[in-house]
Order: C-alpha cells, then structure tokens, then sequence
C-alpha cells in the first residue's frame, strides 16, 4: 500500500485505473459520441465523474493523444481530432470500435482494406512458401475442419491460416499487418463463422491452400479474394441482424409497439 494525494491507493491501481479512464474516453470518441473538434470536459471534471487523480486523467489523455485520438494545446484545452488522425491500426483504438453500437462502418473499412493486400499475399506466397510454412498452412486448415463451429480454436486456426499466408509473402511489413489487426479480425471471424456454414467456409480456404500448394499465385488470389468477399457477406448479415435485434429491444424497452408487430396485428384484423 502507498500513500498519495490524501488517499491509500493498491499499487498498480493506478495503471489500471489510467486504462480504464483512456478506454472509456476511447470508446466515446470512435463512437462519435465525443465528436471531431469538440473539448473534453477539465481535468478537474474527469476527476469528479470518475473519482480518479489528476495524474491518472492527465495519462490517460497522454494516452489517447499518443493514439492521435486528442490534441492538448494552452487555453484550448483537450479537443477531439478529426477520424483521419487516429491510429486506426492501433489494438486499443480497434478494439474501442469494435465495442461501438456503430461499428459497421469499421468493419466495412477492415474489409475492404484487407481486399486490398491479401488476394496479393496469396499470389506472393504461392511463389514463396516453404515446405515448413505450407505444412502450418495445412494443419490450420485440418484445425478449422475438426474444431466445432464458432468455437476459440476454430477462430485460432482461421486466424493462423491467414497469418501464415501473411508470413509466407517473405514480406515482412505484410507479416506484421496480421499481427497489428489480429483483434478485430478475431471479432469479425466469429461473426462471419455464426452464419456460413463451416463446410463451406473450410472448402473456400481449401481452395487457397491447395493453389498455394501447386503454387499457382493467379488461382490463390482469386480463391483469397472470393473468400473474404464471401465472409464480408456473412459479417454484414450478421451486423444486421445485431442492429435489428438492437431496434426491436429498443422498442420493447420503450414500451412501444415495433413495426413488425404492428404489421401483424393490422394483419390479423383485416
């Protein structure tokens, strides 16, 4: 125990504490709640709302500004930056969007961002993998096969296929794209594994590993490239159904009557 400021504080409370305040403050600017331009509340307000030091708000916010979620200035205070500042590929500030009720539009962009680079990885790897790496490639493949649907070691196995083709471009900022979006490709394979059907979505990787495998680059681009428009599908299906479920407990919680409910009871008096 240690004393600090008129209060006994845990050592390491105030790390801990530090991460709470920055991941809250986080999620309420990558949900827009904080919009660009606007100014944080004072530090004397943060430390009323959250009962926390000055020193714990003033790291958080160095926190949040070394992200390039906020700029500090004299007399302006801390204001919110604009979208186009923040670290997108940071793991904090990926994970602060992906909690968001508004998350679609991040998912949207990681999705089209990973369009971009990995039908190109598989076309490099089917030129460049070595026999140890196409070895991995297929037990992670097995591993998809024989975990149950939408278990952690099926989402581990998914995940470890596209590293490794990752790996296996010899590129090394390519290898390390899979390490920086590992987390919101883990949140966005389960959505996509709750809706395709697993032999399917086994048979599409399959199809990459296999022309990885005979090392024909056009075939392992166009399989890459149909599987992740094809788990796309499945995420933005899976995001409605979440947003609709969201509209309809909205409703009930208002005690108000949904559209679909009032469309069936019109239904049944006519």
């Amino acid at each position: 125990m240690q004393q600090k400021s008129g209060r006994r504080e845990e050592v390491g409370e105030k790390p801990n504490r530090t991460m709470s305040l920055a991941a809250d403050i986080g999620c309420k600017i990558t949900s827009g709640e904080l919009a660009a331009g606007s100014a944080l509340p004072t530090e004397a307000e943060i430390q009323s709302q959250y009962g926390v030091s000055r020193t714990v708000v003033r790291e958080a916010i160095r926190h949040l500004a070394a992200k390039g979620l906020v700029t500090v200035g004299p007399k302006v205070g801390t204001r919110v930056r604009e979208a186009i500042d923040w670290n997108m590929l940071d793991a904090d500030v990926m994970r602060w969007h992906l909690v968001s009720s508004n998350r679609r539009p991040f998912v949207e962009a990681l999705y089209e961002m990973r369009l971009i680079n990995e039908p190109d990885a598989a076309r490099l790897a089917a030129s460049r993998i070595t026999p140890e790496q196409l070895v991995r490639l297929g037990e992670a493949l097995r591993a998809m096969a024989e975990n149950p649907r939408g278990s952690r070691e099926l989402i581990v196995a998914d995940l470890a296929f596209h590293r490794i083709v990752l790996e296996a471009t010899g590129n090394s900022i390519l290898r390390s794209l899979g390490t920086m979006i590992e987390r919101s490709l883990s949140i966005s394979f389960s959505l996509s594994w709750r809706q395709n059907p697993q032999e399917e979505t086994v048979r599409q990787h399959g199809r990459v590993h296999d022309a990885i495998k005979r090392g024909d680059g056009e075939a392992a681009a166009l399989f890459m490239r149909r599987l992740i428009e094809s788990a796309f599908e499945d995420v933005v299906s899976a995001l409605y159904v979440e947003e609709a479920g969201r509209t309809l407990n909205s409703f009930r919680d208002n005690q108000m009557e949904s559209p679909l409910e009032a469309l069936s009871r019109r239904d049944n008096l006519t």
